[in-house]
């Protein structure tokens, strides 16, 4: 949550679970890597905090490069989001 903000103060129903918890981040890149392609495909998570990028650089080091994950059936992708 941002500063000032607790998840005990949210509405009731409200999802206070951890960003990446929600199942968001997942679903979306299940759906992107549907059409993308995979060298246009980025995982910002590689990137170090004390190196400077150029859009070349952020691809050689981001890239998926041919890691894509083929679909999930619908009963696998279900379960992938309760754990």
């Amino acid at each position: 949550f941002p500063d000032g903000h607790k998840a005990e103060n949210q509405p009731e129903g409200s999802n206070v679970a951890a960003y990446f918890d929600r199942g968001w981040c997942f679903t979306e890149s299940c759906m992107a890597s549907l059409t993308k392609d995979d060298k246009r495909s980025l995982d910002l998570g590689r990137m170090r905090d004390d190196t400077g990028y150029d859009y070349q650089a952020l691809k050689a080091v981001c890239a998926q490069g041919g890691c894509r994950r083929p679909p999930l059936l619908p009963s696998q992708f279900a379960a992938e989001l309760e754990t």
